[in-house]
């Protein structure tokens, strides 16, 4: 089986977040459902504010949950800047958390929206994905270690 990475978008869109929001549902089971979650129509039209909204909603907050590559040789966080930027508006109304998973270490990491922007401009490196040339930040898991919940 190919990468996840080298999979064409439409497979890639089938599983991407599946795993991780499983997992922060296990965790958080009452969560609402906040952000949108793979509809029958083209959000490509959609105001980014929309698009990228938290996955979902708690009592102390939202919450944006993603994987990390963790089959990856050096395990990252790939977090669009486009995601961040829009994270950080969501923020001004009420805290954002950004809840990553590691699957391959069955461990989480949670911090407020603006921790994981100062990690990301200490320790991150600004790449291009290939297919769209959109700009994110990767992040070796190694740098945020010790943050586990």
């Amino acid at each position: 089986m190919n990468g996840f990475s080298k999979q064409s978008w439409g497979s890639r869109y089938q599983t991407m977040g599946s795993t991780a929001e499983k997992a922060f549902l296990l965790k958080y089971p009452h969560a609402h459902r906040l952000g949108i979650d793979r509809p029958d129509f083209s959000v490509r039209k959609l105001p980014t504010f929309f698009r990228q909204a938290p996955d979902f909603l708690l009592q102390d907050g939202a919450y944006e949950v993603m994987g990390v590559s963790s089959r990856a040789e050096e395990p990252t966080l790939k977090l669009k800047h486009e995601k961040l930027d829009v994270l950080k508006e969501w923020a001004k109304y009420g805290p954002v958390h950004l809840w990553v998973w590691d699957s391959s270490r069955k461990t989480c990491v949670c911090m407020p929206i603006d921790a994981w922007e100062v990690l990301m401009k200490e320790y991150g490196e600004v790449k291009h994905f290939p297919d769209n040339n959109k700009a994110y930040w990767d992040l070796p898991i190694e740098h945020f270690k010790g943050y586990e919940e």
